[in-house]
C-alpha cells in the first residue's frame, strides 16, 4: 500500500489544520498508508545543519537525521497550509529547508487554506516544492466563507472535494510510477 503523509503546517494553538487533515484523511485512509505528521510535535528547532541539505552530506543532528528519515519513507505527500499574511508558516519553510534529497521526486499535493482560497501562498508553495524537486500533482485552495470557517468547520464544495479526489489519485498514480 502507498504510503502517503499528511503534513499539518501550522503550528499555532489556535490552528484549523487538524480539520483539514482530518478532511484528506477521510478522502486517503481506505488507499494510503497515512502517516499525519503535525509540525508543531515534530517541532524542529532552526535550521542548525553544518552544510546544506542539497549538497547531500550526511546530516549532522538527530532531529535532521528523524524528520530526512520520516520524509523518505513516504511514497507521496499531501501538504497543508493556512494562508498567514499571503504567504506559509515557518514552520514550514523551515521543515522544507532541512531536506533536499526526500523531497526530490516525491508525488506532492497541495491544500491551502485561507481568505480568498489561500490564492497567494499555494503559489509560493509550488514555487519552492519545484525548487526542491517535489513532483507536483497539483493544489487546492479552500476558503473562509465558501468552503470552511474560521473555527475549522468544514462544508467543502463539491468541486473540490473532486479535485482532492483526483489528487489523491494522481499522488497514487506517480507513486507506483519511477521517476525516470
Amino acid at each position: 500500500m502507498t504510503k502517503l503523509g499528511i503534513i499539518i503546517a501550522s503550528a499555532r494553538p489556535n490552528r484549523i489544520g487538524q480539520h483539514v487533515a482530518q478532511w484528506v484523511l477521510g478522502a486517503a485512509a481506505d488507499r494510503f498508508d497515512v502517516d499525519v505528521i503535525d509540525l508543531r510535535e515534530v517541532a524542529l528547532p532552526a535550521f542548525d545543519g553544518l552544510t546544506s541539505p542539497k549538497a547531500g552530506e550526511e546530516k549532522t543532528t538527530e532531529h535532521a537525521r528523524a524528520w530526512g528519515e520520516r520524509i523518505e519513507a513516504l511514497d507521496a505527500v499531501v501538504i497543508l497550509t493556512p494562508q498567514y499574511n499571503g504567504s506559509y508558516p515557518g514552520a514550514l519553510k523551515n521543515a522544507i529547508d532541512f531536506l533536499y534529497a526526500e523531497w526530490s521526486g516525491l508525488p506532492t499535493l497541495l491544500v491551502g487554506y485561507g481568505w480568498n482560497s489561500a490564492n497567494e501562498v499555494l503559489p509560493l508553495l509550488e514555487t519552492l516544492m519545484t525548487r526542491v524537486g517535489a513532483q507536483l500533482v497539483g493544489s487546492i485552495g479552500l476558503g473562509f466563507r465558501e468552503d470552511l470557517s474560521v473555527e475549522g468547520e468544514l462544508f467543502v464544495a463539491e468541486e473540490k472535494a473532486a479535485a482532492l479526489e483526483t489528487g489523491l489519485a494522481a499522488l497514487e498514480a506517480h507513486a507506483l510510477t519511477p521517476v525516470a
